[in-house]
């Protein structure tokens, strides 16, 4: 979310509770530090829906939703994808063991000929 964007933001809640809202160069700032990454038309939804059932203005927790650090999100996704894609890679590589080689290496256990590392 833009500067100009938590400004909006503030106008709107502004609108619905009107003294109670804190519009300083301080509080832009602050909000715009923990809504940066957050997208401003999410926000809007999660300010409108508080805005019909509480008569409070919306902590950053409220206006984020509960939905957390989107970076974060976006970074266990990367992470669950990549490792996804090593797989289907490895699984593409896998070749079958050749045939006879459990029977072999059983016969090796049983003589106790195995060999040593």
């Amino acid at each position: 979310m833009k500067r100009a964007q938590v400004i909006d933001l503030l106008i709107k809640l502004k609108e619905e509770y009107a003294h109670q809202i804190d519009t300083s160069d301080t509080e832009i700032e602050r909000l715009h530090e923990n809504l940066k990454d957050f997208p401003f038309d999410v926000a809007c939804k999660n300010v409108e829906q508080h805005m019909l059932t509480n008569p409070w203005p919306p902590k950053i927790a409220q206006i984020r939703g509960g939905v957390g650090d989107l970076r974060d999100q976006r970074k266990d996704k990367d992470q669950t994808a990549e490792y996804f894609a090593e797989r289907d890679k490895a699984q593409a590589a896998a070749k079958p063991m050749p045939a006879g080689w459990k029977e072999e290496l059983y016969a090796r256990l049983k003589s106790g000929t195995a060999a040593r590392h």
